[in-house]
């Protein structure tokens, strides 16, 4: 494929463009005006139910564990004082608990120390009572001795109430809601903050510290859509600051800043129309590429037209000449970075599908709002004397020239470039294999976050966890819970379950909780008081007798931990922070266990949060695999058709493959986990990377085709678009590095990972990509004559042509 030739069409495409600049222009602003009004249909959420298709077996597990025994969310309040059973105390908790009951939607039922359900002894056998039924008592003697007896229950010491009494829970259990847990905790959220938040439940006797599954995603939510427009719109203003330091024309600085406006307005609201659902964490991809592109895109194309403009003066002429030298290699860019985004369709996963569709045709719209602005409002304005201090340099500037020297003194010493490469990829390479992946939000987000601090706070006390998951047992007959074999064997799984590495161990005990301990603790109240006798009954009729009596006395929390009909109970672990190969290999374990304690049950295994998070890891890792592999393979075939060699596609990607190997081996050598979020920084950066090198490579083969001679070609390449590559990079890197000021880990992670990525692009693009051309001579035999091509026969012409 002769680049010379498309060049000429793309001549042509301009010439027609700059006389047809009204039609051009006034179609843009129908689409864009069109686009933007589907906005307003736009859905964006950060629901985890978008990671899993209906029909998986995790969600399939967790739907089904929901319709037996309703919501898995609650809202939390963990409270930490010096004696929670101070009066004051107390009545505080009674009356929290009393307000979030009446103002959260969805609230069903409060457990606290103040609403209790304990079995105590009578003269008939037993009855279920709360110690604060009547209120919080004045007698310091009374309260004293209802203090002793609540943390004699083993059932609640280091569950509800730490043993020291310094810490409790405040619990509110929510009942299911119809809708996802994004419009479910617009609802919970608001109202539950504004309680919490309220003076009169500030004082220096207590500290409450919220929790919960909606509250804290509202949270999660707000902090991050906040920091990602903060940074964003820093970012923006980087640019532009950039531009004006580097293009210094105010069409240069204009165009970019629509062309990222429009594209994204226009993209996302035929999305709208479309009704096409999006993810509001996974658009930062979107905004941040569009941003990048719009700004490469633009300075290759005003640097190309100020070449020519500066050698001939005439404006037409040049805008047709930008869009002849850059038309082409911007086209094919676009071709590449959008089969980079469509690789995420391999992904297996609906948000990192959405993104690379939605950022694959937002490429596609930057192109396409640049290639028409650009030209046609360079257009208007009028000729000038060609500048006499650029005649013998054919337009190029001081700074131009010194990159042609050093791009010189780069062939001159291109054994040492190839050893250095090799050797880089050498050291880096190992620390891609200590990549872990982890979906812990707390490292993500850091603890910077002050919500994420508070989290870790409650994680780290006595009662805390941040995460826990849920051992579903169930059988197709009525009442097989009841059986002692059944309920014991649930004792022992959950000893098993106490050794595992991430279970949360309080004072000696793991934080493992069922239905088991309100039988034990009945059973010890039908005898005596005993503590020997807090054990599972061997006779299941007592133990239908026990529950049953526990229930017509009004005891609440039997239903807790199992079914109506008694066919189904589930086990509770809280975990004590969150690794996730630590957490496949726990998960891996209960299920072993499981299989080997309950043989006859016809559904049993693990349910909850982490088990979606655990799972989520194996998909992030295969998706991330798989959406790289595609995209390298995509990308070095149209590389190998565009260039009609093969040998050229290999030596072009090695600048797009450097920066994902230095990136992932850093990763690993730093100990930065691979997430959701920085599995998405490779493809992205091998999107923005790959465009240097299309336009130096494309460039190279051009000025081969002229002059034949490859030394003569890379020299002309490097004064002709070296600076460009280095302008491009120093705002696109600037941008980025705004990054770097946010609180939040995985947006630093973003910012410097970006900058050393798009860093060793440039780099590979400077050295290794033009040394191998050279060294390899791709593209055909040289034909003898070495310096500057003659000026183009259409150049000379075009000038009569308007």
């Amino acid at each position: 494929m002769k680049v010379k030739k498309i060049n000429d069409w793309f001549e042509k495409f301009g010439r027609f463009e700059v006389r047809h600049r009204w039609a051009f222009l006034i179609c843009l602003i129908v689409v864009t005006v069109v686009g933007s009004m589907g906005l307003g249909r736009l859905k964006l959420d950060n629901g985890e139910e978008d990671w899993f298709d209906d029909w998986e077996t995790t969600k399939q597990n967790q739907d089904h564990f929901e319709d037996i025994f309703g919501s898995t969310d609650s809202l939390l309040a963990h409270i930490k004082a010096d004696d929670v059973f101070d009066p004051e105390v107390l009545q505080m908790i009674d009356e929290l608990g009393d307000e979030l009951l009446q103002n959260v939607p969805y609230a069903g039922s409060i457990t606290s120390l103040m609403e209790l359900s304990i079995p105590i002894g009578t003269e008939e056998g037993f009855e279920v009572t709360s110690p604060f039924k009547d209120g919080v008592p004045e007698d310091a003697a009374e309260l004293a001795q209802k203090k002793a007896f609540i943390l004699s229950r083993e059932s609640l010491v280091n569950t509800l109430v730490s043993a020291d009494a310094t810490e409790t829970w405040l619990i509110v259990n929510l009942e299911q809601y119809s809708e996802n847990l994004t419009d479910a905790m617009q609802k919970i959220a608001p109202p539950a903050m504004k309680i919490f938040n309220d003076p009169k439940y500030k004082s220096d006797k207590w500290e409450i510290r919220p929790a919960g599954m909606s509250y804290t995603e509202f949270e999660e939510e707000a902090v991050t859509m906040n920091q990602l427009a903060t940074r964003i719109s820093l970012g923006f203003l980087v640019m532009l600051v950039c531009l004006i330091i580097f293009i210094r024309s105010l069409r240069g600085i204009v165009v970019p800043s629509i062309s990222t406006v429009g594209a994204l307005t226009t993209t996302l609201g035929f999305s709208g129309w479309l009704g096409i659902k999006g993810n509001n964490s996974m658009i930062m991809i979107t905004v941040l590429l569009s941003m990048a592109l719009a700004v490469g895109y633009s300075v290759h194309y005003i640097n190309s037209f100020k070449m020519y403009f500066r050698k001939t003066g005439r404006r037409k002429e040049s805008i047709v000449m930008g869009v002849r030298d850059s038309g082409w290699a911007l086209f094919f860019t676009v071709i590449t970075t959008m089969a980079g985004m469509l690789s995420f369709l391999a992904a297996g996963i609906k948000p990192m599908r959405w993104v690379g569709g939605i950022t694959a045709a937002t490429v596609f719209a930057v192109f396409a709002y640049i290639i028409i602005l650009l030209p046609v409002l360079y257009s208007f304005g009028k000729d000038k004397e060609p500048d006499p201090a650029f005649a013998d340099s054919e337009g190029a500037t001081k700074s131009d020239l010194r990159v042609e020297a050093m791009g010189k003194s780069i062939l001159n010493k291109k054994w040492i470039t190839v050893i250095a490469t090799v050797l880089l990829a050498a050291a880096v390479i190992p620390g891609i294999f200590k990549i872990k992946v982890n979906m812990n939000y707390s490292d993500m987000m850091g603890e910077r976050t002050p919500y994420i601090k508070r989290l870790l706070e409650i994680t780290r006390s006595q009662l805390g966890s941040q995460y826990e998951y849920e051992v579903l047992i169930e059988y197709s007959d009525e009442d097989a819970i009841k059986n002692p074999r059944v309920l014991k064997n649930m004792d022992i799984l959950a000893e098993r379950i106490g050794t595992l590495s991430q279970t949360k161990i309080s004072n000696g005990k793991p934080r493992v909780s069922s239905v088991t301990k309100i039988v034990k603790e009945m059973n010890r109240t039908l005898n005596e008081d005993n503590p020997e006798a807090y054990v599972i009954p061997d006779d299941q009729d007592l133990v239908t007798q026990i529950m049953f009596l526990y229930e017509i006395s009004g005891g609440t929390d039997l239903y807790d931990y199992i079914s109506n009909d008694f066919r189904a109970a589930y086990l509770q672990i809280e975990l004590s922070g969150y690794d996730g190969e630590e957490i496949v290999k726990n998960l891996a374990e209960v299920k072993r266990w499981v299989a080997e304690l309950f043989p006859d049950a016809q559904n049993a295994g693990v349910v909850g949060q982490v088990v979606q998070y655990a799972q989520m890891n194996g998909k992030l890792v295969r998706g991330s695999i798989k959406s790289i592999g595609t995209s390298l393979i995509i990308i070095l075939v149209l590389l190998v058709l565009a260039f009609t060699s093969l040998r050229t596609g290999f030596i072009a990607m090695i600048p797009n493959v450097v920066p994902i190997v230095l990136i992932g081996g850093i990763m690993g050598y730093a100990g930065v986990n691979l997430d959701m979020i920085t599995a998405m920084i490779m493809p992205m950066i091998l999107g923005i990377a790959v465009d240097d090198t299309i336009h130096f490579t494309n460039h190279i083969k051009y000025h081969f085709e002229l002059t034949g001679n490859y030394r003569s070609a890379i020299e002309n390449s490097y004064r002709e678009i070296g600076k460009t590559m280095i302008m491009t990079t120093i705002i696109l890197c600037a941008m980025f590095a705004i990054f770097l000021t946010s609180t939040m880990n995985v947006l630093v992670n973003i910012g410097w990972l970006s900058v050393v990525g798009l860093g060793s692009a440039l780099i590979a693009d400077y050295t290794i990509t033009p040394v191998l051309l050279y060294i390899t001579k791709p593209f055909d035999k040289e034909a003898g004559v070495a310096g500057r091509e003659p000026v183009a026969e259409s150049e000379k012409s075009c000038e009569t042509r308007f």
